[in-house]
């Protein structure tokens, strides 16, 4: 281990700061014509990447990316994703006679899935990535090391990877609710919506029609519910 001893003061830093370096990060590739350019947060963990124009990647469309990407190398496979995740991850998954495994919106969920025989990667659309071949945990470095070997056997940019992910739209919000009314919305929404609720893997999942669906999920932290 080198500089093994972590700074408690550099552990996090502030939203601002953060979009700051991705927006440096994104000049720096511009000036120099890089194909990509990478940020790791302070733990390693989770990636954030710009293209060669220095605009930032949506996380969720790398995610499918890189699902793409593994997939066509392996010849199919499993992809592990929360329940979250647009269904982009199976049109993806059924073009290489893949499949997708869905689990609970945090990643003691997505690596427990990860373990799960099969998998070839897990993400959660948030810059986590897990490569089980190579250890069940989010690691950003071997993510950073899937890409450049993917592209380099494939003979593809990040641009063309990005262009190869089948058209999907996505609305979230958030909408503040009481604490102690959490649970007879949860309620009143398996009621009303009864016929038409998916698989119930976390939060309440609602079908509106054919791949369109909205799934509303209780925050466990704050008087709140992500839509």
């Amino acid at each position: 281990a080198l500089n093994q001893v972590a700074d408690e003061t550099k552990m996090s830093i502030l939203p601002e700061e953060f979009q700051t370096s991705i927006e440096q990060l994104g000049r720096i590739c511009h000036a120099l014509n890089s194909p990509l350019g990478v940020r790791l947060d302070v733990g390693g963990e989770r990636i954030f990447l710009v293209d060669s124009s220095g605009a930032a990647i949506n996380p969720v469309k790398l995610g499918a990316a890189l699902a793409n990407m593994v997939l066509k190398a392996r010849g199919g496979g499993t992809i592990a994703v929360p329940v979250s995740m647009p269904t982009v991850f199976e049109a993806i998954a059924h073009q290489y006679g893949g499949q997708v495994i869905r689990t609970k919106v945090n990643l003691q969920s997505l690596m427990r899935a990860a373990s799960e025989p099969g998998v070839v990667m897990a993400t959660d659309g948030n810059g986590s990535f897990i490569w089980p071949e190579f250890q069940a945990v989010v690691d950003g470095m071997m993510t950073v090391a899937k890409l450049l070997e993917f592209m380099t056997l494939q003979n593809t940019t990040l641009q063309d990877a990005l262009a190869e992910v089948p058209p999907y739209h996505v609305a979230q919000t958030e909408v503040t609710c009481p604490w102690e009314a959490k649970g007879k919305v949860m309620r009143l929404l398996n009621q009303q919506y009864k016929d038409r609720l998916a698989e119930q893997i976390d939060g309440v999942r609602i079908v509106l029609g054919d791949e369109e669906w909205v799934l509303v999920l209780p925050d466990a932290d704050n008087p709140l519910f992500h839509v």
